[in-house]
């Protein structure tokens, strides 16, 4: 059987690959929801900081800084990019979305029961 904290910790790791990869692909190439575009990106970017913070849930000040540059790594990354555009309004829905996930995370991770298979 799989590990819980395996498992979370997998997560951690492909949450911001697959945000990296589904930011520099192609725009035709990238998946399209029927939620409008700012939902789209909080909904993606809520989930990988609470991943975050339920995961490396003492880490909250670090993860709140590093929540913030990575958005802006996100941005960044597109400016090179034909079919894809760097947008301040991004970059300010990312991270709010980020940190809001990262201390839901948190908060969860304070009052959820915890099996031994969770680290402190």
């Amino acid at each position: 059987m799989l590990n819980l904290n395996v498992l979370l910790r997998a997560l951690a790791v492909l949450a911001p690959i697959i945000l990296v990869i589904l930011t520099i692909v192609p725009a035709a190439e990238r998946p399209v929801t029927v939620l409008p575009h700012d939902l789209e990106h909080f909904a993606a970017f809520c989930l990988t900081g609470l991943i975050y913070g339920f995961v490396f849930a003492r880490r909250l000040g670090l993860l709140l800084v590093l929540a913030v540059g990575f958005a802006a790594v996100i941005e960044v990354l597109q400016i090179p990019l034909a079919t894809r555009h760097a947008r301040w309004e991004d970059l300010l829905v990312d991270s709010a979305a980020l940190c809001l996930g990262v201390l839901l995370g948190r908060l969860a991770r304070t009052v959820a029961p915890r099996p031994a298979s969770l680290p402190e």
